[in-house]
């Protein structure tokens, strides 16, 4: 596990008319965390998309549709678990939950269905100064992208 790093399952309420989901439920362990801005991303199938950081905002992800493989890495010299790597499969249509990283840890994925939507939500506003993108090669990060994924 990565220092910071949170999942957290959400709740659907399903009935004949079709179901209800609270997504971003800012409660323990988020209570002192804001968000100030939700976002929506498509990624088509087979896209990589990494490595992408953030100086000082914190960031929740919910994959509404589609399936992903997704890297945490993380970056920050003084956390006790610098350099260390989560990986997990993320599934629309099996279980829901958001996880939420911190600044300064990494974060990418690779698409594996045809039709892939993000929704994000940071602790800030969108300012492209506040983040980083690295390179697939570098010397910071593995590239986990070039090993075969399932």
């Amino acid at each position: 596990m990565i220092e910071g790093v949170i999942f957290k399952s959400i709740i659907t309420h399903k009935d004949k008319r079709g179901f209800f989901r609270e997504v971003f439920k800012l409660q323990k362990p988020f209570k002192s965390k804001k968000i100030h801005q939700v976002s929506h991303s498509f990624i088509k199938k087979n896209i990589i998309k990494a490595w992408h950081l953030h100086k000082v905002q914190d960031q929740w992800n919910y994959l509404l549709q589609g399936k992903l493989r997704v890297y945490l890495f993380d970056t920050r010299k003084n956390s006790r678990t610098y350099k260390k790597y989560l990986c997990f499969d993320l599934n629309s249509a099996g279980k829901n939950f958001i996880y939420f990283f911190p600044s300064g840890v990494a974060h990418g994925y690779i698409t594996k269905s045809k039709e892939n939507h993000m929704i994000y939500a940071t602790s800030g506003i969108y300012n492209p100064k506040e983040e980083y993108k690295i390179k697939l090669e570098n010397k910071i990060i593995p590239n986990f992208f070039s090993r075969k994924t399932k």
